[in-house]
């Protein structure tokens, strides 16, 4: 199956991921994984303050809920570990028209023969500012 997203400030992309990993179960599960990876990766950059958006509507809803689903149950574990690092976190639902860059991802992840993962760093974040030369250091 193929995953992608796209994490984007002030309207600049500054990561996109792409990966191609083993077939899930069903489109649902897919969804929670890809959610998970991105919630990782995004942290991981120490990035807390995020809002997610996915374009599938029963996956938000199942986590805006705190619904028990038996069947995703490892899935939406592993959601509620990697947002642990999150100090403000909105997961919403936007239309699948809105989300056609992490869609092209994820199909392109998806149309290789070799599981992988590929994450791009689009933009530099944390310039270090500038220094006053009359500052002492």
């Amino acid at each position: 199956m193929g995953l992608g997203f796209t994490f984007s400030a002030n309207g600049e992309v500054i990561l996109e991921g792409q990966r191609c990993c083993p077939r899930a179960q069903s489109p649902l599960p897919a969804e929670a994984e890809s959610l998970s990876w991105a919630l990782k990766e995004i942290s991981d950059r120490g990035f807390h303050r995020v809002r997610f958006e996915s374009d599938c509507q029963q996956l938000v809803n199942i986590i805006g809920k705190d619904e028990d689903w038996p069947s995703l149950a490892q899935e939406l574990e592993d959601i509620k570990t990697a947002s642990e690092p999150f100090r403000n976190l909105n997961i919403c639902y936007i239309s699948r028209s809105l989300n056609i860059r992490a869609d092209s991802l994820a199909k392109g992840g998806r149309s290789r023969a070799l599981c992988f993962t590929n994450v791009n760093v689009m933009v530099q974040q944390g310039f270090a500012l500038a220094a006053n030369p009359n500052e002492p250091i």
